[in-house]
């Protein structure tokens, strides 16, 4: 089912981190994919946002509210911002509201988060139907709210507890879904200056970075420096890119690559593609990456991330030895160190553990969530 090419035919609403952005711009290629234009699909997030940044120049419409999520904290600071949130949400709804009858959607995707409340809000309202899209395991507050009314739930996995719940994958970028890894290595290292034959390390902490990261890979890289043909891709973070003691360059005696710091990089096909390990946390998109990509990864799940869910997420792949896990309450540097680098000389290990992660993420480079959103727009109407 395609739209006329005058109508809008989907708001896809959502934001706040990478992870929930990400997804949206995924949702948004797959409706590409299967011939909706980039005109018939318009955007909802937040000005406080990376959204700001991420989807300008996507080429759909957009729209950022004034909205900001729930602070969990008693100090005033945080009590001021909650008072500020709930005159922002007010306005946001009623601007939400006018948003969508003036665009007229088929339907509403909401990717969850703070960000996604007004327009799904507004679409109840206005009976327009919503998909709610899951890709964790244990799924949100806003998207537990909103699954009550959706007309369905897209979700990653099985065994979801939300209503009207059917697995479609989820949604990854198109980059990722039809990279050949393999067929890329070896240009990604040359782009970056690596050695072709040298065993390469990929540390990411997540779009905010994470501290407990970037200590034990400054512990990781003095452990390999004796190594001459090891190099450590590491991906810190723009808050914490000055706060890492080592240099953002590092050469082993011989000449080669060590160590290579980057606050960002866009380009995560390249990156996946020259590295032997992934270190990372277990954010619903990086977990989904993984399996899509078929990398071997070492998972270490953000401890105090809500529910614990990031551990659940990383179980999904830890369960079927499709990636390693390491606790964050109980990992040391010296052990960090150890399993990284038995991983390093162990090439049948690896290949396995990616071999049985790639299994895994069919489900996501087949996503099925468009035929989800298809179904809804069909029915006109909310549950």
């Amino acid at each position: 089912m395609t739209a006329s090419a005058s109508s809008t035919f989907a708001v896809i609403t959502g934001g706040g981190t990478s992870g929930h952005v990400v997804p949206a711009v995924a949702i948004a290629e797959l409706l590409v994919d299967q011939g909706y234009l980039a005109s018939q699909i318009y955007y909802v997030g937040s000005t406080r946002g990376v959204e700001a940044t991420m989807v300008p120049g996507l080429g759909i419409g957009y729209s950022l509210l004034k909205v900001d999520g729930l602070q969990r904290g008693i100090s005033p600071r945080m009590i001021r911002r909650n008072i500020a949130m709930v005159f922002a949400l007010l306005k946001a709804n009623r601007q939400a509201k006018q948003l969508l009858a003036s665009l007229q959607p088929h339907v509403v995707i909401s990717v969850g988060g703070y960000a996604s409340i007004p327009t799904c809000r507004a679409a109840r309202v206005l009976n327009i139907p919503v998909v709610t899209c899951s890709y964790d395991r244990r799924p949100g507050l806003a998207t537990k709210v909103q699954s009550r009314y959706a007309f369905a739930s897209a979700v990653a996995y099985e065994g979801s507890s939300l209503p009207r719940a059917i697995v479609t994958g989820a949604p990854v970028r198109r980059v990722l879904r039809t990279a050949q890894l393999a067929e890329l290595r070896d240009a990604a290292r040359t782009q970056l200056g690596i050695g072709l034959g040298d065993r390469v390390v990929l540390v990411m902490g997540g779009s905010l970075g994470s501290a407990v990261l970037n200590a034990a890979t400054e512990h990781l890289v003095k452990s390999l420096h004796g190594s001459q043909h090891t190099c450590v891709v590491h991906i810190a973070g723009e808050r914490y890119m000055h706060q890492i003691q080592l240099p953002e360059h590092v050469q082993h005696d011989n000449g080669n690559l060590a160590y290579l710091r980057l606050a960002y990089s866009a380009d995560m096909v390249g990156m996946y593609a020259a590295a032997d390990v992934v270190v990372c946390r277990a954010g619903a998109s990086t977990i989904a990456e993984i399996a899509t990509v078929g990398v071997c990864s070492v998972v270490v799940p953000w401890k105090d991330a809500a529910e614990n869910h990031q551990l659940v997420n990383a179980r999904w792949l830890t369960d079927h030895d499709a990636a390693l896990l390491m606790e964050e309450s109980t990992m040391t540097h010296h052990d960090f160190a150890a399993v990284i680098e038995s991983l390093l000389i162990d090439d049948d290990r690896r290949m396995t553990i990616a071999r049985n992660a790639k299994a895994l993420g069919i489900a996501h480079r087949e996503s099925k969530i468009v035929d989800v959103i298809n179904e809804a727009a069909r029915s006109g109407k909310l549950q």
